[in-house]
């Protein structure tokens, strides 16, 4: 497969296949045992090539990251312009996760190989900061569309955030699908409006 050539309009168009293969080479080696010799392998491309755009594997990993802030970013922009942005939110990040469960394994090696490579761990707090950050600012509007959020949306911003890595945790243990939505639909509901009714969601 040929690579498009490292001039502006084609640059991005590289990078954007380049993350996408490294993603699906992590999940499938693990972040310690993959290289950039098997992204490369991946696209069939040499490796030299991989290194026109990305200097590192960690480097690639920040970029991966970087996808990850906009998406969520994205995600919460669209669930405040509906009707009930508590619902959408709710709707939009499981759909989110689905997409990504294949690889969700991922997300608890990373956060363990983190506890013992600064440089990494790093990184997964600064993905860990945007994300609280864009949160809060999802929180404050609901505040002012008067839909709830009465408590400290500092303190409700990173338990939202912790509840979902706990969903993606219980997922990989096992539990199932429906009593985990239900559970999270239900926490959310509490700390987001006061109101003990879980979410409906698409399933």
């Amino acid at each position: 497969m040929r690579m498009p050539r490292v001039v502006p309009r084609y640059k991005e168009q590289a990078k954007t296949r380049i993350i996408d293969a490294a993603l699906r080479v992590f999940a499938e080696k693990g972040y310690h045992e993959a290289t950039i010799a098997d992204v490369a392998a991946k696209l069939g491309v040499s490796e030299g090539t991989i290194y026109l755009y990305f200097r590192s594997k960690r480097e690639l990993f920040k970029a991966i990251s970087d996808v990850g802030e906009r998406d969520t970013a994205q995600l919460l922009a669209s669930a405040i312009k509906s009707e009930d942005p508590v619902k959408n939110f709710f709707d939009l990040s499981i759909q989110a996760y689905e997409q990504y469960e294949p690889i969700s394994g991922l997300m608890m090696e990373l956060l363990a190989e983190a506890s013992r490579d600064a440089s990494l761990r790093k990184i997964v707090r600064q993905n860990f900061d945007t994300d609280h950050e864009t949160m809060k600012k999802f929180l404050l509007e609901l505040r002012n569309r008067k839909i709830g959020v009465e408590s400290d949306i500092n303190r409700i911003s990173m338990a939202i955030l912790y509840l979902f890595y706990g969903y993606a945790i219980s997922r990989l243990l096992g539990v199932g699908k429906s009593e985990a939505k239900s559970a999270l639909g239900y926490a959310m509901r509490i700390m987001l409006e006061g109101k003990p009714t879980t979410p409906k969601s698409r399933t």
